[in-house]
């Protein structure tokens, strides 16, 4: 070919056209496969905070000093309860950003809830998933009187 001759595309050719449907298909599955991925670690880490809220509502449960005739316990005796059984049972590892974000007590004063909030961190593309994604768990845990 000379320097002054053009080449014209043929519009039957498509070499290469393969290799670009191929690699737009393998980043789509690479997507889906990191969503599907910080779905179940999202999953997984708020049933095990669902965990240490039932086991720190019932600690805060337990802990409670009934008074005669009905059992009376504080809010702040449900956080530092809870507090302690989180603290004892080494849930501060396993979750980022771990809080008691709210406690207290039902109107008649025999059920105890109780709120934890962590954050579940991702795995993956962070261009494709946030870092991390905020997980709540509520607990409810009644206080028992033995008479």
């Amino acid at each position: 070919m000379n320097p002054g001759q053009v080449k014209r595309h043929d519009p039957t050719d498509d070499s290469g056209q393969t290799t670009v449907l191929i690699l737009g298909m393998v980043s789509i599955l690479l997507m889906f496969t990191a969503v599907i991925l910080g779905a179940t670690v999202v999953n997984a880490d708020a049933r095990q905070l669902l965990s240490e809220a039932d086991g720190a509502a019932s600690a805060a449960a337990h802990s409670a000093q009934p008074a005669p005739g009905t059992p009376q316990i504080t809010e702040q005796q449900i956080r530092s309860a809870a507090e302690q059984h989180l603290a004892d049972a080494g849930a501060h590892e396993r979750h980022t950003g771990l809080t008691v974000v709210g406690a207290g007590t039902s109107p008649g004063g025999e059920t105890v809830y109780l709120q934890l909030r962590a954050e579940a961190e991702l795995p993956g593309l962070r261009w494709v998933l946030p870092a991390s994604v905020e997980i709540t768990a509520e607990s409810h845990a009644r206080i028992a009187i033995s008479r």
